[in-house]
């Protein structure tokens, strides 16, 4: 994936890391420069996280237009539109229970921009609305090239350069970092309602892909306690919208989501647990999940101010300091990864109601052969899936020589080129979706 970053000098982008860490600044999360179904005016517009910080007003200037001024917005989002008149309309689909407000940019000489800042900053102990929408003025987002894009407010600073948009895809900020993905999404606005509607959905027939898959609450020292939780579905999940009951924050920020099929570790330590582990390559997330008892404990996974899992552990069933697997009931040692009774586990487990999930693997794979001649007829494989699949070719290095997307739905047999990218030996034959991976031995004989 391309990186796009800072379009500042390098000592500004190091500033920025700084003080988006410390003082929770406000960050570019969104873009929709090319709406598909609608005309531009209508449907493109641009995503600001405000998060908790505070100033008198914020400003956003596009490459070298006019620069955009705002009273400061006290809300979790600013969203920038054309026609900041359908503010009330757009925002109702995301199901925000505040009122809307509308703010108009403002030209940096206009005298009455500084009564309307002092007017905001004495409404700053007013309850945040979720959602508030400013108007883009005669600003308009390019939909044929790259855009660099500056906000400020205080302190704070927030540079980026936004990928080449394609028609009627978001271009969505990951996480904290300076990359960017596009999103499928008909109605660009609506997606984070879309979203909770996707949630709310999966736990009306409580089917809960978000497990805990490992718990280690008495680990020998210096490890700190630690959770694993694993998104079993072939959809990535938006981690503020999950937490620990009554421990601690949510999982994550706006814009930070667990991946189709990804494993991750959950400690109020993870640079401790890092070093313990020993494993680079395992997402790490830091909740303060105060300590957990070593002798019988309860631990609940919410979404929303919903329990959707529940671990509960006793004195005998587990001695420390070896940890378990709340699925199997058993002894586990695996992390950021699934073995296989974990993954029986997840394919017919009970939730926390005491209901049946079924969340099947997202694939299936036949291969023609596992013994391959250099000489002889290819080897094929045939996927059958409702998404796309990646199939790999690593030689006996491991290292990937050859990579394939098969389109889902297509279950027809593909052909692997292992004899234009394999000498005689041992091979191995991947398939991936989000996170999740299949790996198979093969051999080339001569």
């Amino acid at each position: 994936m391309k990186k796009y970053g800072c379009f500042v000098p390098a000592f500004a982008c190091i500033g920025l890391a700084l003080f988006s860490v410390t003082h929770s600044c406000p960050m570019f999360v969104e873009f929709y420069p090319d709406p598909k179904d609608v005309s531009d005016k209508d449907g493109e517009y641009v995503e600001i996280l405000m998060d908790d910080f505070r100033a008198e007003s914020l400003f956003v200037r596009f490459e070298s237009k006019e620069i955009l001024a705002f009273p400061w917005p006290d809300a979790e989002r600013l969203v920038l539109v054309h026609d900041s008149a359908q503010c009330a309309a757009r925002i109702s689909v995301q199901g925000s229970s505040q009122d809307t407000l509308r703010y108009e940019p403002q030209s940096l000489s206009q005298s009455g921009l500084q009564s309307r800042l002092q007017s905001e900053s004495r409404n700053q102990d007013a309850p945040r609305s979720g959602v508030v929408c400013g108007s883009l003025g005669n600003t308009t987002l390019p939909n044929s090239r790259e855009s660099g894009w500056k906000l400020w407010a205080g302190t704070c600073v927030d540079s980026v350069t936004v990928p080449r948009p394609k028609s009627g895809k978001v271009i969505h900020r990951v996480g904290m970092t300076n990359e960017w993905t596009f999103a499928e999404e008909s109605s660009a606005v609506s997606e984070n309602g879309e979203r909770d509607s996707l949630m709310v959905a999966m736990m009306g027939d409580g089917t809960f892909p978000l497990r805990v898959t490992e718990v280690h609450h008495c680990p020998e020292e210096p490890m700190p306690e630690w959770v694993e939780l694993h998104n079993a579905s072939a959809y990535p999940l938006p981690l503020e919208t999950f937490r620990f009951c009554d421990r601690g924050g949510a999982l994550g920020r706006a814009g930070d989501s667990i991946l189709p099929y990804q494993t991750v570790l959950v400690s109020k330590d993870t640079a401790s647990l890092r070093v313990a582990l020993g494993i680079p390559d395992i997402r790490l997330i830091q909740v303060s999940l105060g300590f957990l008892n070593n002798v019988e404990g309860t631990l609940r996974l919410c979404f929303l101010n919903d329990v959707v899992d529940s671990v509960v552990w006793k004195k005998g069933e587990v001695a420390c300091p070896s940890g378990f697997n709340p699925l199997t009931g058993r002894r586990e040692f695996t992390p950021g990864y699934q073995s296989k009774n974990a993954k029986a586990g997840l394919s017919s487990a009970t939730n926390a109601t005491g209901s049946q999930v079924l969340l099947n693997a997202p694939f299936t794979y036949k291969l023609s052969s596992r013994v391959v001649s250099k000489r002889g007829d290819p080897l094929r494989v045939r996927v059958e899936s409702e998404n796309e699949v990646t199939v790999g070719l690593l030689d006996s290095a491991g290292r990937y020589v050859w990579k394939a997307v098969v389109p889902a739905m297509s279950n027809v047999w593909v052909n692997v080129p292992v004899q234009v990218h394999l000498g005689i030996g041992v091979g191995y034959v991947t398939f991936s979706a989000g996170e999740y991976e299949n790996v198979v031995g093969i051999l080339v004989r001569p």
